[in-house]
């Protein structure tokens, strides 16, 4: 009897062997699969987090880039305000003294002299405080365009492909 025993205790643990290598090739065929999912996902991972970081700093540095251009641009118009009003008050003050002459002219001769010498004088100090206020301006433009430009060549050197791909 003994014989006729054991082979059923050998047919009985066949199932349960045949479970237990089963779970383990599982087992084993999932961990290979996570390691290689991880393997493979790493460096995509990876790679995105460069780009995001990439990404915030260009962000920042364009902030900074548009910071500086906004600080120029208010301190130069406030220098041009003043610089402006400054030329204001001349010429007003120019033609107040030009039309004190004027209104002290005794003759025909004198007032037309007078008139012409006001509007010679009055021409030139026009002419010359638009000058200064143009290169001013222009100096304004360049200073508050600096910094973007600036920030441009930067961006655009950091797009082009590097020459060792």
């Amino acid at each position: 009897m003994t014989t006729t025993m054991e082979p059923k205790s050998a047919t009985a643990a066949m199932p349960a062997n045949g479970l237990s290598a089963a779970r383990q090739a599982t087992d084993e065929a999932a961990a290979r699969t996570r390691g290689w999912v991880q393997d493979s996902l790493k460096p995509a991972a990876e790679g995105f987090s460069k780009a995001g970081n990439e990404a915030v700093q260009s962000g920042r540095g364009n902030l900074e880039a548009v910071a500086q251009s906004a600080q120029a641009y208010l301190t130069g118009v406030q220098d041009l305000s003043r610089q402006y009003a400054t030329a204001m008050q001349g010429l007003t003050r120019h033609a107040l003294e030009d039309a004190r002459a004027f209104a002290g002219a005794r003759s025909l001769e004198a007032v037309m002299a007078a008139q012409a010498s006001f509007t010679r004088g009055f021409i030139e100090r026009a002419l010359g405080e638009g000058t200064k206020l143009q290169r001013t301006a222009l100096t304004l433009t360049q200073q508050v365009y600096a910094p973007l430009t600036r920030r441009a060549t930067v961006v655009l050197e950091q797009m082009k492909p590097s020459r060792g791909a």
